[in-house]
């Protein structure tokens, strides 16, 4: 195959898979799938790949952190393209070593949430030793919403970051501010290559898509960046967490390259599989109440 009938093939791909991904409302019948990337906001580089994953690529939602140093430059890349599925992605821990954050609320409001310092726990269980005040939580949960729409953010669902905020709360917030909780709408899990090798994760997704039969929502958890000094330096602070090979940068490099090749767009293509997102989810639930 020379170079021109490579990018004419390219073409053609991207062209029907536009079409399939705008294809509207889904039947019973279809395989439907959610690819909801988190952690935009997170670092510099999250910015950059959530931007190549939604503009080329298959990422139908992004869940901003709204508590993570880089939240002001993902809030304004949101307001930049109204267009993206936008959620909070709701968060009271900060995960890695040397690299903290502190709530949105002033400490002394929820300090069954923070460590002496005013910082956020490093993990779900390190936060729950503490004895979290559920008003607290919800408070601060509360507050990150607030801050989201304040900066013009578009938020069309909720989720739930490292398992550290309890659902009754969240599925009370969606309630109050009318939007969808990922996770909480019937989806089956799609497993995702988040732990997979680097050099196996496209091959792996490739295969569990072409593997799909059974008709439904499914939700695809994805966690993406780019390789770079500042995502590679980022360490789990529980060892158990801690990614073998390139660490977490290469890693979410490899999990971007997955959603934006040609082999994992062509497959979901081949299979009829329609992609979509909250916002339509929504809207199709509304109409039937």
């Amino acid at each position: 195959m020379n170079k021109l009938t490579g990018k004419r093939l390219s073409i053609a791909v991207l062209f029907l898979f536009v079409m399939l991904i705008t294809a509207g409302t889904g039947s019973d019948k279809d395989i439907r799938l959610i690819i909801r990337g988190d952690d935009m906001g997170m670092t510099q580089g999250s910015l950059e790949a959530f931007k190549r994953a939604f503009n080329n690529g298959i990422l139908t939602c992004g869940g901003i952190q709204v508590c993570a140093p880089w939240f002001e430059g993902a809030a304004e890349l949101c307001r930049k393209n109204p267009g993206w599925c936008v959620g909070v992605h709701l968060c009271l821990v900060g995960e890695w070593r040397g690299y903290r954050w502190r709530p949105v609320l002033p400490w002394n409001e929820v300090s069954s949430l923070v460590d002496e310092n005013g910082f956020l726990f490093r993990y779900p269980e390190e936060l729950r030793a503490n004895n979290p005040k559920p008003e607290e939580m919800e408070a601060e949960a509360r507050a990150q919403i607030e801050l989201a729409l304040k900066k013009g953010i578009n938020v069309q669902y909720i989720d739930i970051h490292y398992g550290s905020i309890d659902k009754v709360i969240v599925e009370k917030l969606g309630r109050e501010y009318d939007v969808p909780v990922s996770g909480m709408m019937g989806e089956k899990l799609f497993q995702g290559v988040y732990r997979a090798p680097e050099k196996e994760k496209k091959e792996l997704a490739v295969k569990m898509l072409d593997e799909l039969e059974d008709p439904g929502v499914y939700l695809w958890v994805c966690h993406i960046g780019i390789d770079s000094p500042e995502q590679n330096a980022l360490i789990h602070t529980k060892p158990e967490s801690i990614f073998p090979g390139g660490g977490v940068g290469k890693h979410r490099a490899a999990e971007l390259d997955v959603l934006t090749s040609i082999e994992v767009k062509s497959i979901i293509l081949k299979k009829g599989i329609k992609l979509t997102n909250y916002r339509e989810l929504w809207e199709e639930q509304k109409k039937k109440e």
